[in-house]
């Protein structure tokens, strides 16, 4: 089984050979390599590599001091980055993107394109003009990190703000089993993307040719922080798709070929 070791903790990652550049695969939170089984089948002679984050099937549980790092999260995708012969491609989902991004602002010379469904980069939302859509926003969070506010509660809240109100009854037994055992790890992600101050002026100097899936159904928080973060990149493409958030799944048949012919 594919393993690497960073910061104490054995970290799982899908592996399949094949031709070059590799692409390096950056999941969602609460999601893993097996979200991308669609997109697999269209690259079907390309060298991919997907990392489990901390906490997910197969990758160890958190064994440290205190709070759970979730920024070990990113130091296993630099690893494997780094491991690397010559420049990888980086697709990206949410938490995935959020990470992709800062991968390619750190190791330039080590990427080489980047396709990214809806990056969480709630940090740029601090430089919108839209008052009220901020304040919007911080009552959002104060909802998510209610004092008190027990594990399924908060899961039932951060799925159907994604998705629909009633998202998380409906969800099927075995996916919330899944999803209350990494609880913990989810609210670490989720406080990470939250409480993130990063300015829209960070991504600026990234000039990778970057494509930009993005859904007019999606929040509109995030809509407004993918807006303001491809306003300040060099190179980028934005493409509307359907399906919201999560249409990189639900709608995958019309939003996985924009991304894979983008990585060709």
């Amino acid at each position: 089984m594919a393993r690497l070791s960073v910061g104490g903790h054995e970290f799982h990652y899908f592996e399949r050979e094949g031709d070059g550049p590799t692409i390096l695969m950056l999941c969602s939170t609460g999601l893993d390599s097996r979200q991308w089984n669609d997109f697999v089948q269209l690259v079907p002679s390309r060298r991919i590599i997907c990392p489990h984050y901390l906490c997910y099937p197969k990758s160890d549980g958190w064994n440290g001091d205190g709070s759970i790092d979730s920024g070990l999260d990113y130091l296993a995708a630099e690893e494997i980055l780094l491991r690397e012969d010559g420049p990888v491609d980086v697709l990206g989902h949410s938490y995935g993107g959020f990470i992709g991004l800062r991968l390619a602002k750190e190791h330039p010379e080590r990427v080489r394109r980047i396709a990214i469904h809806e990056p969480t980069v709630w940090g740029c939302l601090q430089h919108t003009d839209r008052d009220e859509l901020k304040n919007d926003f911080g009552e959002v969070v104060e909802t998510f990190f209610t004092e008190g506010l027990g594990p399924e509660e908060f899961l039932k809240d951060f799925v159907d703000y994604w998705n629909v109100e009633g998202s998380w009854d409906s969800m099927p037994e075995p996916r919330k089993d899944l999803w209350m055992a990494l609880q913990p790890k989810i609210l670490s992600e989720v406080r990470l993307l939250c409480y993130d101050k990063t300015p829209p002026s960070f991504y600026g100097s990234i000039t990778h040719p970057i494509l930009i899936t993005l859904s007019k159904e999606t929040p509109p928080h995030q809509y407004e922080a993918c807006s303001i973060l491809a306003s300040h990149l060099r190179d980028v493409r934005v493409v509307d798709v359907p399906g919201g958030h999560m249409g990189v799944i639900t709608r995958s048949d019309e939003v996985m070929p924009h991304l894979a012919g983008w990585l060709a």
